[in-house]
């Protein structure tokens, strides 16, 4: 994960940053402990991931992406939120390159997330 400037990093923004650090790193056991057991985690093309199994599936299994990393150009944190907008560039399981500017909105209980809502910016229909 590279990062376009400092980022406000309260107690959530740096769980985020956390989150976005170790997803490019692989590590996805250390990425997915930031979310609650009955976490809902939403993404563009897929029916809504409920509980912290079938996000795990997605990330072990479903994820089209293959390698890549984050660049988070912003960062916003709230009470029981954060916002954060970026670019990602990788790689797909089918060799294919893949860059997208994204949105995050994370909404916490405590420092667990229990929500997560995902946005790319792709051509509309």
């Amino acid at each position: 994960m590279t990062q376009s400037g400092a980022h406000p990093c309260g107690p959530l923004a740096t769980v985020v940053t956390r989150y976005y650090r170790n997803i490019d790193r692989r590590d996805v056991a250390a990425a997915l402990a930031c979310f609650a057991e009955d976490a809902i985690y939403r993404r563009p093309g897929y029916a809504a991931f409920v509980g912290l199994s079938a996000i795990s599936e997605f990330y072990n299994g479903g994820r089209v992406i293959s390698v890549g990393s984050h660049d988070l150009e912003s960062i916003i944190e709230d009470t029981d939120t954060v916002a954060v907008r970026g670019n990602f560039h990788g790689t797909s399981h089918d060799g294919g390159p893949l860059a997208v500017r994204f949105a995050d909105f994370w909404r916490f209980s405590g420092l667990v997330a229990v929500e997560r809502d995902t946005y790319f910016d792709v051509a509309a229909v």
